[in-house]
């Protein structure tokens, strides 16, 4: 009898330690999966970020550049309004804040005559491109976030 009950009690343990196993292997499995594929989602959500944004910093310099030749034409900052509203769906509230300020800028661009826009790029070239530095700098930020995984 008491050789049974050491069989027996030899058996539970070894299955007891197969269960173990399994399920910690299991485990273990489940969650580098789900790790990867986290990753890959961020990833791919930064691969559309990225794009997203460097349309936006095209059309915006596009529009600035349009502004200097032809004020007056608030049609032109169309495009751009949609790009933003595309930003508005997929990002942080900084680089929304900074893409809107981007839109504001340009729309009183647009509104000012096109010698006082020379003028302000000849005494201070920097004041505007001044918005798009902060976007892209909101950008980054994001971008650094992303990937760190916050």
């Amino acid at each position: 009898m008491t050789h049974l009950c050491l069989l027996l009690t030899t058996c539970a343990a070894v299955l007891a330690g197969a269960v173990l196993g399994c399920s910690t292997c299991a485990c273990a499995i489940y969650f580098r999966q789900r790790r990867q594929l986290l990753a890959s989602q961020i990833m791919n959500d930064l691969g559309r970020c990225e794009e997203l944004y460097s349309r936006f910093i095209e059309q915006a310099s596009e529009t600035c550049l349009n502004a200097i030749e032809a004020p007056h034409e608030p049609g032109n900052l169309i495009v751009l309004s949609a790009l933003v509203g595309r930003i508005r769906l997929a990002s942080s509230r900084p680089v929304l804040d900074a893409a809107e300020g981007v839109m504001d800028f340009l729309l009183e661009t647009c509104q000012r005559p096109a010698d006082e826009v020379r003028d302000l790029i000849g005494k201070a070239p920097r004041e505007i491109m001044a918005p798009l530095v902060a976007f892209t700098a909101a950008c980054r930020a994001e971008r650094e976030r992303m990937l760190r995984g916050h």
